[in-house]
C-alpha cells in the first residue's frame, strides 16, 4: 500500500516541532515524513491518492485522511477542527517567517505555491 508523504523543511524548530506531534500521533507506518531545507517553502502533503497540497490545503486533505490530527484541535467542535488546524497553520507562517529572518537556514514560508 503506498504511503501519503509530508514534506517540510528539517531546519525550522517550528515545522519539526510540529511534525514531531504528527509522527507520535500518526506513527510513520502510513505516512512518509521527509526533510527538505533546500526545496521546503511550505508544507506538503501528498495524498494517499497521490494528490500533493500545500499549506492550509495540505492540513486539510491530511485531516481528511488522517482525522486522528484533528485531536489538536480538541478545544473546538469536531465539525470545526479541520478549520481550527488551518488556523493554527496561518498563526504557525507568521512565527516560521519570523524565524527564517533569524535563524539562518531556515527557507519555509517563503515562497506561495
Amino acid at each position: 500500500m503506498p504511503k501519503a508523504k509530508v514534506i517540510y523543511d528539517g531546519n525550522c524548530p517550528v515545522c519539526t516541532t510540529y511534525m514531531r506531534l504528527v509522527k507520535n500521533k500518526l506513527g510513520s507506518e502510513k505516512v512518509e515524513y521527509i526533510t527538505s531545507s533546500e526545496t521546503a517553502t511550505d508544507f506538503e502533503y501528498t495524498s494517499l491518492a497521490g494528490k500533493s497540497y500545500f499549506g492550509t490545503q495540505a492540513i486539510a486533505a491530511m485531516a481528511k485522511d488522517f482525522p486522528a490530527i484533528k485531536d489538536y484541535a480538541w478545544y473546538l467542535p469536531e465539525k470545526y477542527r479541520t478549520i481550527g488546524l488551518q488556523m493554527q497553520y496561518k498563526v504557525g507562517s507568521v512565527i516560521r517567517k519570523a524565524v527564517g529572518i533569524v535563524k539562518k537556514g531556515c527557507n519555509c514560508g517563503g515562497k506561495k505555491h
